[in-house]
């Protein structure tokens, strides 16, 4: 499980752990990792949990996860890609550096992590994919326009594997969550006062619907009613208006 140190990826590996699983968590933090094992293993978690700190950002570790992903010892049978970054602003004044991590980690790493796990998958004929999408990914959205594009790269991609392993022991979701609490906001410094107060969900309960919708072998999952509402007036509308709306709704605020 990447990005298992916060946020949604903890969520996911605490109810995992629950249910028995053993793990391999990763995430850039490995005095948080060190802890979150400690702290599941405290409270009787699966056969194992295993720490593997990489900034998936960096080719090096990258190729590190990649690596324990292609194991033949102790495989993976699930693999949860929910790493993710998203930086507010304005896309010219953005920090170079940043875009290109976000890329690197939504979209490069994920691809990457996703074809090593599918590879070892389809040859046991068994296996489960999870990609952590967004709301972001219905829609081009201003100031957030990266990692929006980065999110519709991964609901397009998750849609496009479920249908290829449709049939078979591997399955591929792709969950969609909306506005979540977790720390990912500050740290992509996310000027939330513009953002609704009301619609806005935990880490447990997208968890839950994560892993409720992958037990199931679901293409797709919307996270809660709220997000399953504004997806359908989302996609409906024309997309010129949907885009002079948002344009409209982040110059006001």
């Amino acid at each position: 499980m990447t990005g298992a140190s916060a946020g949604i990826g903890r969520a996911v590996a605490k109810q995992l752990a629950a249910s028995g699983v053993g793990l391999v968590l990763v995430a850039r933090d490995g005095h948080r990792l060190d802890e979150l094992a400690e702290e599941l293993r405290d409270n009787g978690a699966g056969p194992e949990v295993e720490v593997l700190p990489a900034d998936l950002s960096d080719l090096s570790g990258l190729a590190l996860v990649e690596k324990r992903v292609a194991a033949d010892e102790a495989p993976i049978d699930l693999l949860v890609n929910n790493a993710g970054l998203g930086y507010e602003g304005p896309f010219h004044s953005q920090d170079a550096i940043e875009i290109s991590e976000t890329i690197s980690v939504n979209v490069v790493a994920l691809v990457r992590l996703t074809h090593v796990a599918l590879g070892s998958m389809a040859a046991r004929d068994r296996g489960q994919v999870i990609l952590v999408s967004s709301m972001a990914s219905l829609q081009g959205m201003p100031m957030t326009a990266v990692y929006s594009a980065t999110k519709a790269f991964i609901t397009s991609f998750g849609e496009g594997l479920y249908e290829e392993h449709k049939g078979t022991g591997v399955t591929v979701t792709t969950v969609l969550p909306g506005l979540t609490r977790t720390e990912f906001h500050e740290r992509g410094r996310w000027n939330l006062d513009k953002w609704p107060s009301v619609g806005w969900q935990n880490a447990d309960a997208v968890a839950s619907a994560t892993l409720t919708a992958a037990a199931k072998s679901r293409p797709e999952v919307i996270t809660s009613w709220h997000n399953r509402a504004l997806a359908v007036i989302t996609t409906k509308a024309p997309r010129h208006f949907r885009r002079a709306t948002i344009g409209w709704f982040t110059r006001r605020n």
